[in-house]
């Protein structure tokens, strides 16, 4: 891990200036590695195009239950740790998604969603995944405009609020994704 792009962990960069970020985020983007880790905050560069391998289904399974960092960055990791720390801690988690309009929010809450929604198959939560698969659709429709850098732009932001309910505890438990 002497070069630069291999580095998942911005804060393990030996000199830490705005030159030395970006040109590891540009070498790691070339690499299509378009997620790299600043401690805890995923950093995601959207790559403008489909990315399937990094969507497939059997990296939910890899990142489960595993320490951020651990593995190279991803959505998923984030969905994941968010996920336990509502479940052990009993109390709500919150997601924060910022960029400017082309960026990529309205698909990295997609995933995030698509990946929740696996987790809680996993565990307690029932007939959820279409509930919530099937308002994406409908929460797409708001709030878009056409921008001269993306014709379907959500400028006026989103806010995504996936409520669980574990019957056994009898507590409300909540997922907030804010764009």
């Amino acid at each position: 891990k002497d070069d630069e792009e291999n580095y998942d962990d911005l804060c393990n960069l030996q000199t830490m200036t705005e030159e030395s970020i970006l040109e590891t985020l540009h070498l790691r983007f070339y690499k299509l590695k378009i997620y790299t880790y600043a401690s805890n905050i995923l950093i995601a560069i959207n790559p403008n195009k489909f990315l399937p391998v990094y969507y497939n289904p059997k990296y939910i399974k890899m990142y489960e239950n595993q320490p951020l960092g651990k593995l190279s960055p991803h959505i998923f990791a984030v969905a994941d740790v968010t996920f336990r720390a509502m479940l052990n801690r009993q109390a709500n988690q919150c997601i924060v998604i910022t960029g400017e309009s082309g960026s990529g929010k309205t698909e990295s809450s997609s995933y995030l969603i698509h990946c929740l929604t696996a987790l809680s198959q996993k565990t307690y939560f029932t007939g959820l995944k279409r509930t919530i698969l099937g308002a994406v659709p409908v929460l797409e429709a708001f709030g878009n405009a056409r921008t001269s850098e993306n014709n379907n732009s959500s400028r006026f932001g989103k806010f995504i609020q996936l409520n669980y309910l574990e019957k056994d505890l009898n507590t409300w438990n909540s997922l907030d994704l804010t764009q």
